[in-house]
């Protein structure tokens, strides 16, 4: 275990929110253990929810768009506006803790990997570190809003020899909730168009990060 897990506080939890508030609610109702930075990108382009900050969160960011910059693009975000953090729990929106999962992470985090959980699927809360992000960069946001993000981020990750490492933190997870949102139209075009990304990127070998894009993102939109 290396030298600062004597800190006392989790550096940054961040997550984006796209329409399930009540979720987003119970994910912060979730949190008991200190963090020094919450932040929230509230992705849904509406001002209809306002969290409150929770007693063991030092900081609140509750971030609002005009619209959506989709789950990997939120996560980008929260990673860029706190860059000296040394590492970043990031859950979905639709997950929570289990009673002292965040306890678990803070103590048993290698700053030298990029660490899962105990969820499935396996990406729906992941803790990057400065060392991953270094060697590998941020999630590619030509995968707007989501899907296949995390399949060329794990194929990035190992690509630079960055480690993987599991947490026996447990954290649970509601599949399905966003498409269940009424999502089901435009999920079935970005799958389509992302997947057929994901394999020109890997049939070619390709580890750089191909980026943002304005004909992408309103090609995707989800809003």
């Amino acid at each position: 275990m290396d030298a600062d897990t004597q800190k006392t506080s989790i550096p940054v939890v961040g997550f984006a929110v796209l329409s399930r508030f009540d979720l987003a609610q119970r994910l912060l109702n979730s949190l008991d253990y200190p963090i020094e930075h919450l932040v929230i990108v509230n992705n849904s382009g509406t001002k209809s929810w306002s969290p409150s900050k929770p007693d063991c969160v030092e900081n609140l960011w509750h971030i609002e768009v005009p619209y959506g910059l989709g789950a990997n693009g939120a996560w980008n975000l929260i990673i860029k506006s706190t860059p000296y953090a040394d590492y970043w729990v990031l859950p979905n929106d639709d997950s929570w803790f289990e009673p002292g999962a965040l306890a678990k992470i803070a103590s048993e985090r290698r700053l030298d990997a990029f660490n899962f959980v105990r969820v499935s699927p396996a990406w729906s809360c992941v803790i990057p570190t400065a060392t991953a992000v270094s060697k590998a960069g941020l999630w590619d946001e030509i995968f707007y809003p989501i899907y296949f993000d995390d399949d060329d981020y794990e194929r990035r990750l190992k690509h630079f020899k960055v480690p993987f490492h599991t947490i026996d933190a447990v954290v649970h997870h509601d599949n399905s909730s966003t498409l269940n949102s009424g999502y089901q139209d435009r999920n079935a075009a970005t799958f389509q168009r992302n997947q057929q990304v994901h394999y020109a990127k890997t049939i070619s070998n390709d580890n750089t990060v191909w980026g943002w894009r304005l004909d992408r993102r309103r090609e995707n939109r989800w809003d």
